[in-house]
């Protein structure tokens, strides 16, 4: 796992979010922070109780999750019917492989076909476009196949 947040950064983070920071909600954010996964709950929680001498109810795990998504420092993504946690708040597009059920962020300024800026500011949306709805957020999932799935595909031919 890559280091994206050191334990400095993350007492930082959490702090200007006014959450008190305690050993298993350091833990948490840690993990999730440095992933570049989308991890379910579960997930989560077996990668800490692995990772870790102490161990962590999946409540408290739960818990947290909730306190960081109502935070805004994660959001909820929803695949195949199963809640995973995203640490990339910043608007993104997702690609999931139907294969493997891996889940990529896609960064929405490199699709020439959509318009980012449209999409940032909902305001500019008329209410022809909007049919009289308020959006708050939005969420884009493509689904395919992934590049190493098809490279194991080739290579079995």
């Amino acid at each position: 796992m890559e280091i994206k947040y050191d334990k400095n950064s993350i007492i930082k983070i959490l702090k200007n979010k006014k959450i008190k920071v305690t050993p298993n909600r350091f833990k948490v954010a840690f993990e999730l922070f440095n992933c570049d996964e989308h991890p379910s709950i579960d997930e989560l929680h077996q990668k800490l109780v692995r990772n870790n001498e102490n161990r962590i109810s999946f409540t408290s795990v739960y818990n947290i999750l909730k306190l960081f998504e109502n935070a805004e420092l994660v959001k909820e993504i929803l695949i195949d019917n199963k809640i995973h946690y995203d640490s990339n708040i910043t608007p993104h597009a997702h690609f999931i492989c139907e294969n493997c059920g891996e889940v990529q962020d896609i960064e929405l300024n490199k699709l020439n076909f959509l318009d980012e800026r449209k999409l940032f500011n909902f305001k500019t949306f008329t209410e022809e476009e909007l049919k009289n709805n308020k959006i708050n957020s939005f969420e884009i999932n493509f689904y395919g196949i992934c590049g190493k799935c098809l490279k194991e595909e080739n290579s079995e031919e």
